[in-house]
């Protein structure tokens, strides 16, 4: 009789552990991952595909700026994580942006670049996908003005 009691309250705690720890191991949707990003460190394995440059490219758009973000060096500080490869042979580069701390694939593509091109190319790849995470911030501002009278 104890036996069935003890082996019935084992299976029942196991079994609320199991439905507690299923809720903290929630892993967050791309939209949050994205919009709570604050850094971002950039990574390359091809001769084609310089790093500054992209991390230029980058910082060079509006609204890259207006979301706050900053480039870092430091792949351990970095919220995001952008790796670029070529494909042999080819003028295709393929790139992934990783969510550091969950190892979460945000955003993926590819690019077809001749002469110098590919850097800009990712970057407005990169940043329009970022806009449908985090929306707009340049129509923001300019709609922000017109607003208040």
């Amino acid at each position: 009789m104890f036996k069935k009691l003890f082996i019935s309250l084992a299976l029942l705690a196991a079994a609320t552990a199991v439905w507690a720890q299923n809720d903290d191991d929630r892993i967050p949707d791309n939209k949050e991952l994205i919009s709570r990003a604050r850094t971002v460190n950039v990574d390359t394995d091809t001769f084609f595909m310089k790093r500054e440059a992209l991390e230029s490219a980058l910082l060079g758009r509006k609204e890259f700026k207006a979301w706050g973000l900053r480039v870092t060096g430091r792949r351990d500080r970095a919220d995001l994580l952008i790796h670029v490869q070529r494909v042999p042979f080819s003028n295709h580069f393929s790139y992934t942006v990783t969510d550091r701390t969950t190892e979460t694939v945000v955003m993926a593509g590819k690019v077809d670049s001749l002469a110098g091109t590919v850097y800009d190319l990712i970057a407005d790849e990169i940043v329009h996908k970022m806009k449908e995470f985090r929306g707009d911030p340049l129509a923001a501002q300019a709609a922000a003005p017109q607003a208040q009278p």
